[in-house]
């Protein structure tokens, strides 16, 4: 009920490294991926942000513990069985928030374009309605936890080599009936609390700051009401707000921090950044209050079934 106010309201849109390598993380984040202050005044919590979706990652045993791992998505796709890999979905995500995570970096819903990429083995397969339907089911089990999803890598991620300056060149209809008809499935299917905009370039823009996929596609065509997060270290420019980015993740990676003090200043400066950095905020407390984590967020140090959970691995291999 009350308005963020001063520095409060680029808190959500900043978020920070948890993956200590190299050196520190902040002192309050969990060692994974990402972390992002709360607002305590608010009653904002801070979110804890672990990859991925074959298993909460390892991060070289510094939290000394491990995780149920599963089959590759790959594998996964070729089952054909959205049922079995809502259970897993729900597997990984009660481990994630047994172990304190909020949100879980998972839901690979990019097609399998060359057989070359070096992640081929985290997406499902080379056709939409498969991918889209599996991937919104993975979502929906790790959403069950009241934690929340992401879907990734938004759009047209194709290849790791490069993937930082790639320009994919592909002609809009053509995109909307393959890699984008994927993710909006899976957006159907799923409803995930964020997504993950991706590294390269799609028709000379960079993913993460493109008003055709980020506002045109998502919001506009889609209607879609959760955040966008950058992939870490993907954002090129403050104008990635304007375009409809929401969270510039592990912003240290960037050239440059710009959702702390340059978005804020902007804000303050010109009215339709003022109301961009509100429609930023809501976006992401939409996915916060939507799964409940202002009133239920996860801790760490929760019961987990590892015997159990190594069956339904089994299962699913």
């Amino acid at each position: 009920a009350e308005r963020m106010e001063g520095a409060e309201r680029v808190t959500l849109t900043r978020g920070y490294r948890a993956i200590p390598f190299p050196g520190p993380i902040p002192e309050e984040a969990i060692p994974g991926a990402g972390y992002i202050p709360g607002i305590p005044r608010l009653g904002i919590p801070p979110l804890h942000e672990t990859d991925g979706p074959l298993g909460v990652t390892y991060i070289a045993g510094l939290r000394g513990d491990f995780a149920t791992p599963f089959p590759s998505s790959v594998a996964q796709g070729a089952s054909f069985d959205p049922a079995l890999i809502e259970r897993m979905g729900r597997i990984i995500g009660s481990e994630a928030r047994a172990k304190g995570f909020d949100i879980l970096l998972a839901g690979g819903a990019n097609l399998t374009r060359d057989p070359r990429n070096g992640r081929t083995f985290e997406y499902f397969s080379e056709d939409p309605l498969l991918t889209g339907k599996l991937a919104g089911a993975s979502v929906r089990g790790i959403q069950s936890n009241r934690i929340i999803s992401t879907v990734k890598h938004f759009a047209l991620n194709g290849q790791e080599t490069g993937r930082r300056f790639i320009d994919v060149r592909i002609g809009r209809d053509a995109a909307r009936e393959s890699d984008l008809l994927a993710f909006e499935i899976a957006l159907e299917e799923g409803e995930p609390g964020a997504i993950m905009c991706a590294y390269n370039k799609v028709n000379g823009e960079n993913a993460c700051a493109s008003e055709w996929l980020l506002t045109e596609i998502l919001r506009d065509a889609w209607g879609y009401p959760g955040f966008v997060m950058s992939d870490w270290g993907a954002v090129p420019s403050l104008k990635a707000a304007i375009a409809g980015l929401d969270q510039q993740s592990a912003a240290s990676l960037d050239k440059e921090v710009y959702f702390e003090d340059q978005l804020l200043a902007r804000a303050n400066a010109d009215p339709r950044w003022d109301a961009q950095l509100d429609a930023m905020n809501e976006r992401i407390l939409t996915a916060v209050y939507r799964l409940g984590l202002d009133k239920d967020p996860a801790e760490p140090g929760g019961a987990i079934d590892y015997e159990a959970n190594a069956e339904a691995s089994k299962d699913v291999a």
